[in-house]
């Protein structure tokens, strides 16, 4: 289960900031399929990018570049920490390209 809020300003006429912060609860499984523990998440992305107006504000594309950050989760279970310990909090340099259109 999981809930996103989101916050997008921008910045003169076409650049443009978002965070997106998702809270999820998790249910940690084993290989067995017998669930194994409990657990919350707060994960966040950072994105920036260009707000390009088409057809006279009708549609839109958003190109952009982010950075995802685990900022926060519950203790996890021994082997779901071995392998998450494997694995940075931060990825880099996620693309991203939206599309929209204004109603």
């Amino acid at each position: 289960m999981a809930y996103q809020w989101l916050t997008n300003d921008f910045f003169g006429k076409v650049l443009y900031a978002e965070l997106n912060v998702m809270p999820s609860l998790q249910d940690f499984v084993k290989e067995s399929g017998k669930k194994n523990d409990k657990g919350f998440q707060i994960f966040n992305t950072y994105r920036v990018g260009y707000h390009i107006k088409l057809f006279k504000d009708r549609f839109f594309i958003q190109p952009s570049i982010a950075i995802t950050h685990r900022a926060y989760h519950t203790k996890l279970p021994d082997g779901f920490k071995q392998m998450d310990d494997k694995w940075s909090k931060f990825i880099f340099g996620e693309p991203g390209f939206h599309f929209g259109f204004n109603f």
